[in-house]
């Protein structure tokens, strides 16, 4: 009866999402663009933005200790702490003293929280400079960014994802010049 009654609440939940799941806001356009290079210049600048490398947001560190460091605390992540080899060098004896109680070679649990909120802190960044290069690339390439009216995305949403059907409403829309000249995303630079 458990297995039964988990599967339910999983299905319910991947439901839920897939019906909730939104359309985007905005879509790209050129007027006189041809749909070879509307599909080219979208294919290349997508694959630009996915493969790049965006570096460091910070110095990788959350709280003295590296987020992604590969063991629960390493000796260069906690400064003053000192990581001596033990006896036989078993591995736990070469780990830095972080607490002084039972589980003294484990991280407390603040710290492995702030690594973690590191992490994530980098993984945004990353996948804002992405979104910026996108950006980037496609204005370069003379695009304007414009924002999908309700009646736009309600259509959109009853086309598949990937299909030509959907790929070809949105050339009609992204080539339409009233469309690019009324519905353009303004942004501050």
């Amino acid at each position: 009866m458990k297995y039964a009654t988990a599967t339910f609440c999983v299905l319910v939940l991947v439901t839920g999402c897939s019906i909730n799941r939104q359309d985007p806001l905005t879509a790209w356009g050129k007027t006189d663009v041809s749909m070879l290079d509307y599909r080219t210049d979208a294919g290349q600048c997508a694959v630009l933005a996915a493969t790049s490398e965006t570096g460091p947001a910070m110095a990788n560190s959350a709280g003295g200790i590296v987020g992604h460091s590969t063991g629960p605390a390493s000796s260069h992540a906690m400064g003053s702490a000192s990581a001596a080899p033990g006896p036989q060098g078993s591995a736990s004896n070469n780990l830095p003293t972080l607490s002084g109680g039972t589980y003294r070679d484990s991280a407390p649990a603040d710290f492995v929280n702030r690594a973690a909120m590191d992490d994530r802190t980098q993984e945004i960044f990353e996948q804002r400079a992405r979104m910026d290069l996108l950006r980037s690339c496609l204005e370069t390439r003379g695009y304007t960014e414009f924002a999908l009216t309700e009646e736009q995305r309600a259509r959109l949403s009853k086309l598949g994802r990937g299909t030509a059907e959907r790929r070809d409403y949105l050339y009609e829309l992204g080539t339409s010049p009233v469309v690019l000249r009324e519905q353009a995303v303004l942004r501050s630079h």
